[in-house]
């Protein structure tokens, strides 16, 4: 395809409010394998995504990248994998002699820009995104003499480093030698075919995929092996455009040639929808007329993070989703999680509300309906992970679909928040009977002793149960493991106490279902601290946790339980209530709303009466004993496992009593207990199970932290709340300077830790800055 020269000339964009956001993220990087991690397994640097697209890009760390845009990032279904270190590095030549260029580069929100000087010759590049798939290179040359245009480029051929140590002797084609890349010359750039490959953990192809380099003026391309030259010669001043595309099959390729066709029949355009997209982000989105310049740069970093993270619809997901992280090793490509959609959403719908809804709707749309032919009995449910590729189970090859567990429930609280930013009662009216499919669901397949108050726990799965129903655990003694099946045989090894360890799948899912995996309090503590524990007086059986099976009455298996009622579901369920009531009202559903309310209610006379201990001033969780104690309560609080977010999870919701939550933050300010360097972490310091390299058990999790201050803030304790924000923004490493935000952060040292570029964390940092701070 040849696509004629294109000459614009561009307005001026001195005023745009982005401009006074440079390098707010670091996007510089020149990869050097296809896998370049860092210390903790995730890509090591930042590329630009913007618009939904599958492919992003970098600004080079040297002069020896100017030119060029390194990378590019491709998203392969449903991980990141470098393309190249530089493709498509331009070069300019005059009279046979490579012009040398004094370089700057930067970064702005929704554009990367290079500018180089020569002796007679200025360039600016300004590379933004046109389409879901397409971004789109504007090259003004000024010069007043012929020149010579050279672009190159090379694929990548080292396979795998970490921390840019190689962790692998292969190269890429070694490790897939079914992804046969191969460049092919065009009339007007060139383009890169991959083979299919289906490895599922790493890397997956459909066998027709493409990534396009298109330019507006003819060039003459050579192609040797893995790498290529492309030339064109001007004579005066222009303005070229390229375009780059990647395209995950043979539909996607395609769909996409008239776009790109139409964005050189009319490249300004393009341009400048950019422009006015991205301004209207930051208008919509900077509205907090008391931040520090510190504070709103960390909010605009919030605003680029999350729009990062935002992927157009591909594979079976049917609506746009946002991922927790474009860069993270397990989050990226449309991998998509509920408990991450209600806060990315939340935050989303004050500056991209058609964004925040689709990620909403991408989910629900994956509801399991009563005429579901895998697990009809769980009608209402919301998977834990949808992606790219369904679940073998489904007829598909993803290993990353989960249907295991799902997460708690904030739904409500996102939908509602994307009615109070846009208005729109159709919002409601499409989201409320899914709302409620959802609510019905925990309530029929979580509440096993039928009070109201649901559990956390896991679906009736290959995970977790043989073909006859009977939960599996593995049992380790010694040197010896076996796996075993069934509750009875379950709770008579419990009793034996003939074990070191106990190994349960369904007990792993339960734990994701909080949203908060591995956290003390359902159980999880390591052999060291275990050990100390029993040493001081403890009991081995406090960690212990039991199940229940919950079933139809016809006997049909749902799933299982925790033996345990959870006081932050109990509270989200809660606010759950207190939402659909609201909407209810909205929609004139007068009788419904009266009856959420009233579950609430009960809810909150049962909670403050049964998860509250006096003692300790705090929240838990409760054991379900076989009969209901005397005052109604299932059980009693389990001090024993410590202290940790879900003690706050009251006052977050709004369930809490002022005396109790008056004892609930003197614990969250004590600095022996969570007002730690950066404070608000995961488990307390007095927690057995602390840790603040541990990833539930001591780390700070940015949403636990804003929910922590809403809770104080709610009962009076803004005051507070604002200086813990301020101390939390001062000691997090790199989140005032041009870090990416990290997924979680060290309680005792800020350092950042876990996956950066991270959805939720950036949601939870932009509601801090419109929640809480002032000059």
């Amino acid at each position: 395809m040849t696509i004629g020269q294109a000459n614009s000339t561009q307005s001026s964009d001195d005023a745009l409010r982005a401009l006074s956001f440079k390098n707010v993220i670091n996007r510089t990087g020149s990869p050097d394998y296809m896998r370049d991690y860092d210390f903790d397994e995730h890509q090591r640097f930042n590329p630009m995504f913007d618009l939904g697209a599958w492919h992003g890009h970098l600004l080079p760390d040297s002069q020896d990248g100017t030119g060029g845009f390194p990378g590019p990032a491709l998203l392969t279904e449903e991980y990141i994998n470098f393309m190249a270190d530089n493709f498509d590095r331009l070069s300019i030549y005059k009279n046979g002699k490579r012009v040398a260029f004094t370089s700057q580069a930067y970064s702005i929100p929704g554009a990367l820009v290079q500018e180089l000087t020569a002796p007679d010759i200025r360039v600016k590049m300004t590379l933004r995104f046109a389409t879901a798939r397409t971004s789109l290179l504007e090259t003004r040359i000024t010069t007043s003499e012929p020149l010579e245009l050279v672009w190159d480029g090379e694929l990548l051929e080292k396979y795998y480093a970490k921390e840019q140590k190689p962790q692998s002797e292969k190269t890429i084609n070694q490790a897939f030698p079914d992804y046969q890349r191969k460049l092919v010359a065009t009339d007007d750039g060139v383009k890169v075919l991959f083979g299919k490959v289906r490895s599922t953990w790493e890397l997956l192809t459909s066998g027709s995929s493409e990534y396009q380099v298109h330019k507006s003026l003819p060039v003459q391309t050579q192609v040797e092996g893995l790498r290529f030259v492309s030339k064109a010669k001007i004579d005066n001043s222009v303005t070229l455009y390229t375009t780059y595309s990647h395209l995950l099959n043979a539909a996607e390729v395609a769909q996409e040639q008239p776009k790109i066709a139409d964005i050189f029949h009319q490249p300004q355009k393009y341009m400048q929808a950019s422009i006015r997209r991205w301004e209207g982000y930051l208008e919509k989105g900077l509205t907090n007329q008391h931040a520090t310049p510190e504070q709103e740069r960390v909010a605009v970093k919030a605003i680029e993070t999350l729009n990062g993270n935002w992927r157009n619809a591909a594979g079976v997901m049917k609506f746009d989703s946002v991922t927790p992280s474009v860069t993270g090793r397990w989050f990226s490509g449309n991998q998509t999680w509920p408990w991450d959609t209600w806060k990315q959403a939340y935050a989303m719908a004050h500056f991209n509300p058609d964004v925040a809804k689709d990620n909403i709707r991408a989910v629900f749309s994956f509801q399991i309906q009563p005429d579901d032919p895998l697990r009809p009995w769980d009608a209402g449910f919301v998977p834990d992970l949808i992606a790219y590729n369904l679940s073998p189970e489904r007829g598909g090859d993803g290993g990353n679909w989960n249907e295991r567990n799902t997460k708690p429930s904030l739904a409500a609280w996102a939908v509602m928040e994307v009615y109070k930013q846009t208005g729109e009662k159709n919002w409601l009216e499409e989201m409320y009977p899914k709302l409620v499919a959802y609510h019905d669901w925990w309530l029929r397949n979580r509440d096993h002793n039928g009070n109201g108050v649901p559990e956390y726990g896991a679906t009736r799965d290959k995970a977790h149960n043989t073909d006859a129903g009977e939960m599996l655990f593995t049992v380790k003694r010694g040197d010896k493991e076996q796996t075993l099946s069934g509750l009875g045989n379950y709770d008579k090894l419990i009793r034996s106490g003939k074990y070191d360890s106990i190994e349960i799948p369904a007990q792993v899912a339960a734990s994701w279902e909080s949203g908060r995996d591995d956290a003390a309090v359902f159980g999880f503590i390591d052999k060291p601290q275990l050990a100390k524990y029993v040493k001081q007086g403890g009991k081995r059986e406090d960690w212990v946790v039991k199940f229940a099976q919950n079933r139809t009455k016809e006997n049909v298996l749902l799933g299982y339980s925790l033996l345990q009622e959870s006081v932050d579901q109990a509270s989200y369920m809660y606010s759950d209530n207190h939402y659909l009531a609201e909407i209810a009202d909205i929609l004139g559903k007068r009788e419904q709303a009266a009856a959420f309310r009233s579950e609430a209610k009960k809810l909150a006379d049962y909670i403050n009466t049964c998860m509250f201990d006096a003692a300790s001033g705090f929240y838990y969780d409760i054991r379900i004993e076989d009969k209901p104690l005397p005052d109604g309560c299932a059980g009693k609080p389990i001090v024993e496992r410590g202290r940790g977010p879900e003690g706050w999870s009251p006052l977050f919701n709004g369930v809490a009593t002022q005396q109790h939550a008056d004892a609930v933050v003197k614990v969250m300010t004590d600095a022996k207990e969570f007002n730690t360097y950066v404070p608000l972490g995961t488990a307390s310091l007095t927690n057995p199970a602390f840790g603040p390299d541990i990833y539930w058990r001591g780390r700070v999790w940015v949403d636990q932290f804003y929910f922590g201050l809403k809770g104080m803030e709610r009962y009076g304790y803004r005051k507070e709340a604002v200086a813990m924000a301020q101390t939390f923004f001062a000691h997090a490493d790199g989140l005032v300077t041009d870090g990416p935000i990290r997924e979680n952060y060290n309680p005792l040292t800020g350092m950042q830790q876990g996956a950066p570029n991270f959805s939720w964390s950036a949601a939870h940092l932009y509601m801090l800055y419109n929640d809480f701070f002032t000059r």
